[in-house]
């Protein structure tokens, strides 16, 4: 594939590339996951992928419905792993179901080179939340057909993405949009945005002095430093792990961290009239103890969108639920979809 190259870095749970048809894995954790790497307006891009269809332009079995997961900040792949995987399974492994990363959120193998962008501009500003809109945009428009159907899955600061892209691009067949944990409204003004926006806006150059100090230690050192922060969950997901000591380096820390600006000064109005014009489509998931999208906010969209598909999770499921939750909200989507998929 022009463009991009496929990686063979072992990771946390790396299978073979590819799978039999009929032959099917019984576990989720033996789905094979590829792993690529392209370059999208001219930024390193991370893409997983659950199914044996590695190009949709091959031939004409591909299925024709991908389902696209639009990551949180931070936008590394690695951390919906094994979120990819439960979904490809639930899907019973009819549908191609993949993640692409934010540009520049991730940590490219090492000797591992791929090919510029000829195709496609370069943005002057592809890492701040407007270019990472038209990253998706190029990416969907580069490696997806026209004629495929779309179900997008969203999460955090990905539901603003997807909705804006719904916006843009009219002309995507997307059949559903879950929008996980959005947040697509006065980020600044959470509970968790009134403490992160000074941070973010003001002071986070004094935050890459310790993170580029962290970078000089041994990966093993930096793996459990990553586990010791993380031991309070109740459940280990060793990509997110992995993905995790990935983000420890300093290109990839400050693109988060700038995304993360922007996020604070641009996302504070609601869309509500993409919304609207879409809402058929949506699917909201809000968290009951989520700081970065209140329950005040669900309360607000359920009001003015008293016919939407807009829920409150129930489950206590935190707003990075990649970090343990990722197999029970891939089963919820699964069966969120299910009416759309029998449609077809």
């Amino acid at each position: 594939m022009p463009g991009s190259a496929a990686s063979a870095t072992p990771r946390a749970g790396d299978p073979v590339a590819g799978e039999a048809e009929g032959n099917k894995p019984a576990l989720e954790e033996d789905i094979p996951v590829h792993e690529e790497f392209t370059s999208i307006n001219g930024a390193a891009t991370q893409v997983l992928k659950c199914g044996p269809w590695k190009n949709l332009f091959e031939n004409e079995s591909v299925p024709r419905i991908l389902f696209l997961v639009i990551p949180g900040n931070p936008g590394l792949a690695g951390y919906y792993w094994t979120f990819i995987q439960a979904l490809y399974c639930g899907l019973n492994q009819k549908y191609p179901v993949w993640v692409v990363s934010h540009a520049g959120h991730c940590r490219l193998p090492h000797d591992l080179e791929i090919a510029e962008d000829t195709d496609v501009k370069e943005l002057d500003d592809v890492f701040g939340l407007c270019g990472q809109i038209e990253h998706k945009l190029n990416f969907v428009r580069k490696k997806v057909p026209q004629d495929m159907k779309l179900v997008l899955i969203g999460h955090s600061i990905g539901c603003y993405i997807a909705l804006e892209m719904m916006k843009q691009a009219p002309e995507l067949e997307v059949l559903r949009c879950v929008m996980l944990f959005p947040t697509i409204e006065r980020m600044a003004q959470s509970p968790q945005g009134k403490i992160m926006t000074p941070l973010l806006c003001q002071f986070r150059y004094i935050v890459y002095m310790p993170i580029y100090l962290m970078t000089l230690l041994p990966q093993k050192i930096k793996s459990a430093l990553v586990r010791f922060v993380l031991r309070g969950l109740k459940y280990h997901d060793e990509p997110s792990v992995m993905a995790s000591v990935d983000l420890a380096n300093m290109d990839c820390v400050a693109n988060v961290m700038y995304l993360a600006s922007q996020e604070m000064r641009t996302v504070v109005e609601r869309d509500s009239s993409t919304i609207r014009q879409h809402l058929k489509k949506l699917t909201f998931y809000y968290g009951a103890t989520d700081q970065w999208c209140p329950v005040q906010y669900y309360e607000e969209m359920k009001t003015e969108f008293p016919d939407g598909d807009i829920r409150l999770c129930e489950k206590g499921i935190r707003h990075a639920f990649v970090l343990e939750a990722s197999k029970e909200v891939a089963a919820m989507v699964t069966e969120w979809v299910q009416d759309d998929l029998a449609r077809l």
